[in-house]
Order: structure tokens, then C-alpha cells, then sequence
């Protein structure tokens, strides 16, 4: 799998996967007896790198394998994220010789194994960094490891490697060079507003929107002239600034938005002022901590899920002990708090999209004008690939 967060992906594996799964961390985290705790009831296991624990820690790695080997021999599922480190982009960075490693190692350790099983997993997030986002999976084919055993029966390493490499690319949208990100962010946004999902169908299994936002990018990094790229991205630089300067988001810039029925009674704005109210201490503790705690972008999201679950569990064991000194009341009364509070996110939602609307379409004429003409030329430009 690839790794554009620190532990966003492996939270949305064991999420989604019915089935417990190790998963390889970094071996300083270790250190700590507390940490070393938790992290052991979270099924990691851990491996070192000469970068964070010193090239004496490196002989670790060896009971690592093993232990990977032995997981795997009794059909435990090891999540491996073969890059190696984690990048807030979307590219896939060369990988490293471990998942093969561990592969053939299994099967030369454990040589009555029928077979095992490499699954390529692609994620790529609309915007790693933005609460609520979206995250697009694809969940490969598997690679049957025995197939790449040579005639001499010895495991060729290259061919693994490539053919995970090609897969996961498969299953990524790739932005292939670092100046494009502007530009391809800007054209998958404007491609993603033009796609209705429901607030509260969480799930959705079916591929048309990684399959259309991989079209775009790879529109743009194979398809597309210089000269069309160099245009258009004066045209997005123009739009971006405009949009910042009014105080808008591509999502509004149409001449109609949908009128949300939760908009006209009062008690769901009471309803939303109460969930907000609840979760707040859950919202700004988290910020508070990545704010001032967190450089790396990669680490902030993963960092702010952790610190407001951490407060959502406080928030258990407190509804817990009052539903026992006090009534068994309070435990459907923190429910519909909880129901409210997630009412409020889907209000609040709704309501930003109306108000930014209604800046919208106050502006004068011209500056309207302006703002639609760009959206469109921008949107032509690869509008083909969205109807593909």
C-alpha cells in the first residue's frame, strides 16, 4: 500500500478489513514501556531504520522477519507500505526491498506453504490535510509470490518489486511532476464538484471517481501540450486568486445550488448550535495539538483523528460513571448529543455551501463573469475525460 499519510491508511484498513492485520512501524516508537504497550495491542510490530534508531538497532530487523513470517505462515494478514516513509503527495516513491524480502522469506522459512499472496492497494485522498475528506482504495488483484521463483528456483526480487510498483501506480492518481500539483489539484477538485454524493452514505463501492480523477491527472502528465499546461495554469492561478479574494470555493461557482430543506426550521438550527457546542472541546483540542505540536504535513491529519478520538473516549467513560452515579438517563441523553453532534457536521456543511453561494452571487456582473468564463475554460480543457 502506499503511504501519502503517517497513520490514516492503516486506520482505514483495519476499519474496513474483518480480519485483524499487523502492521510494520517505526522501531524508535518502541522505546517508551507505555508506547511499546499500545502499540503491541494495536498488532504493530516494529522495525528500525538506521535514520531514527542507529545502525546498531538494524540487527532487530531479524526477529522482525521472523516474526512477519510466522504471522503470515498461519494466515495473519501484514500490512506493508513498501515506500518506506511517508509523503503528503500524490506520487509513489521508489520501494524498498522489504516486501520481498518478506515474501520469499516466508516462503523459504515455512517451504509447505502452498502459496502467498501480495494485494496491491492504492489510496489517494482528495485532500489528506482537510477534515471529512474524501479517500479513493483500490484493492488489487493478488500476486502470487510462487510465480516469481526463477527456473533455479531462486526468488526473483526485481520482477516483485516492479510488478507491485506498476500495480499500485494502477491504482493511484498520480501527479507525475511536482510543478503540475497546482494545476492537476486545481482540475480533480473542479472534476470532483462536479459529482453528487450523499452526506450520509459514508461508503460507496464503485470506481467511477478514482477512474475519472485518474483520467484527468493522466490527461495532464501524458496527453496535454506544453503549451496547453502552461495556458491553463495562468488561467488556474487567476481563478485560485479570485476565489481567495472573494472568499469562495470552486464548489459555489455556478448560477444554481441545490436549497437544503434543514435550512428553513428553526429547530434544526438549534439542533446543529448543540451538537457543535458538544464537540467543540473534541475540535479544539485537537487543533491545539497539531498547531503546536505537528510540522510535517503528513502527520497532522492522522495526528488530529488520534487527539479527538482520545477526547471522544474521555467522553465514554465520563457518560459511563455519570450513568452510574447519577441515572441510567445519561447514556441516551450522551447518544442524542452524539447523533446531534453529527447532525451539526451536515448542517454546518449545507450552510457554508448556501452562504458561499449567496457571496457568489451578489458580486457584480462582471465579477461573476469573470469568475464562470475562467471555471469553463478551465473545465473544457480536459471536460472530454469526464464523460469517458
Amino acid at each position: 500500500m502506499n503511504h501519502p499519510t503517517a497513520f490514516l491508511e492503516p486506520i482505514i484498513m483495519a476499519a474496513n478489513i474483518n480480519k485483524p492485520i499487523h502492521f510494520l512501524a517505526r522501531g524508535d516508537h518502541f522505546n517508551k514501556s507505555f508506547y511499546r504497550f499500545l502499540l503491541n495491542q494495536a498488532k504493530m510490530i516494529p522495525v528500525f531504520r538506521q535514520k531514527e534508531s542507529g545502525f546498531g538497532a538494524l540487527k532487530n530487523n531479524y526477529d522482525t522477519f521472523f516474526r512477519c513470517y510466522e504471522y503470515i505462515s498461519k494466515s495473519d494478514l501484514v500490512a506493508l507500505f513498501p515506500e518506506g516513509r511517508t509523503e503528503h503527495e500524490k506520487r509513489l516513491r521508489p520501494l524498498q526491498r522489504g516486501v520481498a524480502r518478506i515474501a520469499f522469506g516466508t516462503l523459504t522459512h515455512f517451504p509447505h506453504l502452498d502459496d502467498l499472496y501480495i494485494v496491491p492497494v492504492g489510496v489517494s485522498y482528495a485532500d489528506a490535510l482537510s477534515f471529512r475528506t474524501t479517500a479513493l482504495l483500490h484493492i488489487g488483484e493478488p500476486l502470487p509470490v510462487r510465480n516469481y521463483f526463477g527456473d533455479g528456483k531462486s526468488p526473483d526480487h526485481h520482477r516483485l518489486l516492479s510488478d507491485v510498483e506498476y500495480r499500485l501506480k494502477e491504482y493511484m492518481v498520480i501527479i507525475d511532476k511536482e510543478e503540475d500539483d497546482e494545476l492537476i489539484e486545481t482540475c480533480l477538485t473542479m472534476a470532483r464538484n462536479t459529482c453528487d454524493y450523499s452526506f450520509f452514505k459514508v461508503y460507496h463501492f464503485d470506481t467511477s471517481l478514482l477512474n475519472m480523477e485518474r483520467k484527468v491527472a493522466q490527461f495532464w502528465n501524458k496527453e496535454a501540450s506544453q503549451c496547453l499546461k502552461d495556458n491553463t495554469k495562468l488561467k488556474v492561478r487567476a481563478y485560485l486568486e479570485l476565489l481567495e479574494k472573494y472568499h469562495l470555493s470552486d464548489k459555489v461557482i455556478s448560477l444554481q445550488v441545490k436549497s437544503s430543506w434543514v435550512s428553513f426550521f428553526p429547530i434544526f438550527h438549534l439542533t446543529s448550535f448543540i451538537g457543535t457546542i458538544f464537540v467543540f472541546p473534541m475540535t479544539y483540542f485537537a487543533d491545539w495539538v497539531v498547531k503546536n505540536n505537528i510540522k510535517h504535513p503528513s502527520f497532522k491529519s492522522p495526528v488530529r483523528f488520534g487527539a479527538a478520538f482520545g477526547v471522544s473516549l474521555l467522553y465514554l467513560i465520563i457518560t459511563i460513571i455519570l450513568s452510574v452515579y447519577l441515572s441510567v438517563l445519561v447514556i441516551p441523553i450522551g447518544f442524542s448529543l452524539g447523533l446531534m453532534a453529527y447532525f451539526s457536521l451536515y448542517f454546518r456543511e449545507k450552510q457554508a455551501i448556501k452562504t458561499g453561494h449567496y457571496r457568489f452571487i451578489k458580486l457584480d456582473g462582471d465579477q461573476k463573469g469573470k469568475l464562470l468564463a475562467l471555471k469553463k475554460d478551465i473545465l473544457d480543457t480536459f471536460r472530454v475525460k469526464l464523460s469517458e
